[in-house]
């Protein structure tokens, strides 16, 4: 699409929520432009309050805005009219109107590996061994770049070579978690792989917006692979989200009385497929001859056990870069009030004499960035 089209598109995701029923069924038979006057005409438009810290209420002004922000930080806008656009997802329920991207989103088989931030070695072996063995077989692994089984996920793919794509919950040049700083750079500089978003840069992630997020996940995905999951893990809204998108939902079982498992179990219970081995997923994706043969050229570019990166840690990936701030900035201001016993955050929103909200964000930035942590209301130099 030209760059006004895309603006248009891009000004329909600012203001669609997540209840909003009228935009979805409107794109999908109407140009932007024309949806974007046929709301016009109806309502009053306007930005999601979401974005309008950022952003113009405005909401053309806001797509200006955020289009000239993504050239300038060499961000890809992929808006649900173009070619490039991943057919699996547009074909799902109420999917992005806009991804932004950094890197390369092929348009291959893909599959999601998810599951526990709070994953044991065992699981975070399962999720690598899984991960690289699919890689091998040609799929691109999914995931929600969180850490846990997520990261294992994507550091199995990038492993074995293969290809993975990074889902956020949060704006596309946000790094959140920063432990994962390692991981974003990694899949910055892999040729192959990508990370994704339907938030454009600058937006903070709110717990809506976990939620959201893995319905892009499952969305994007051939099927959806569940590791480790208790009773209440945010990996079963992935696969309920599946079974709504008609997808295959595979499931790796736990010990019995193991409440971290409970998810995974139920999920087994209710008709999700078990997985003991890397061919199971296989069978169910694909025809049967050519599921035989991607198993075989697994065993053939086999990864020996002792071969995979240990759980937890990291490979192939750049040191993170810890980011500095002008002192003349909040971010700055905050850093040179702080000592090493900390400080109350309502003292430092004292001190620095600007507006809470200003001053949350700056704390915000900090913490994503690594240069401080928190106890409770108390805020430390990292």
């Amino acid at each position: 699409m030209d760059y006004l089209d895309t603006c248009y598109a891009i000004a329909l995701s600012v203001m669609a929520s997540p209840g909003e029923n009228a935009i979805w069924s409107l794109v999908d038979g109407e140009s932007p432009s024309r949806a974007y006057e046929i709301l016009r005409q109806r309502t009053s438009v306007r930005t999601q309050a979401c974005y309008t810290s950022h952003y113009s209420q405005n909401p053309i002004t806001a797509a200006e805005q955020i289009y000239s922000g993504c050239v300038k930080k060499s961000i890809t806008v992929i808006t649900r009219w173009d070619d490039g656009y991943p057919h699996a997802l547009k074909n799902s329920d109420r999917p992005p109107i806009v991804l932004y991207v950094r890197g390369r989103l092929f348009d291959e088989r893909k599959i999601a590996i998810v599951g526990t931030r709070n994953a044991d070695s065992h699981a975070s072996g399962i999720a690598r061994r899984l991960s690289a063995e699919l890689s091998l077989a040609g799929f691109t692994i999914v995931s929600g770049m969180a850490v846990g089984i997520d990261r294992e996920a994507h550091i199995g793919a990038l492993h074995a070579g293969g290809k993975t794509a990074g889902v956020l919950a949060n704006g596309i040049d946000i790094m959140y978690p920063a432990a994962n700083r390692d991981l974003y750079a990694a899949i910055e500089k892999s040729e192959d792989s990508a990370l994704i978003s339907e938030y454009p840069p600058g937006v903070i992630a709110g717990k809506w917006t976990f939620v959201r997020r893995n319905r892009i996940i499952s969305g994007l995905s051939d099927g959806t692979v569940v590791v480790k999951a208790g009773e209440k893990s945010g990996a079963l809204i992935t696969a309920r989200y599946a079974v709504e998108q008609n997808r295959d939902v595979f499931v790796c079982p736990g010990n019995t009385f193991d409440a971290e498992y409970f998810g995974c179990n139920r999920l087994i219970r209710q008709g999700a497929v078990p997985v003991s081995q890397t061919e199971d997923i296989l069978r169910e994706l694909l025809p049967p001859s050519e599921a035989a043969t991607r198993a075989a050229g697994i065993m053939k570019k086999n990864i020996p056990a002792n071969d995979l990166p240990k759980p937890g840690g990291s490979t192939h990936m750049p040191a993170a870069v810890r980011a500095t701030f002008d002192d003349s900035s909040i971010e700055g201001r905050i850093m040179k009030l702080l000592d090493n016993s900390g400080m109350d955050m309502d003292e430092i929103v004292r001190s620095i004499g600007m507006p809470p909200a200003s001053v949350l964000e700056a704390l915000m930035t900090l913490e994503l960035e690594r240069c401080i942590s928190r106890r409770g209301n108390i805020v430390e130099k990292a």
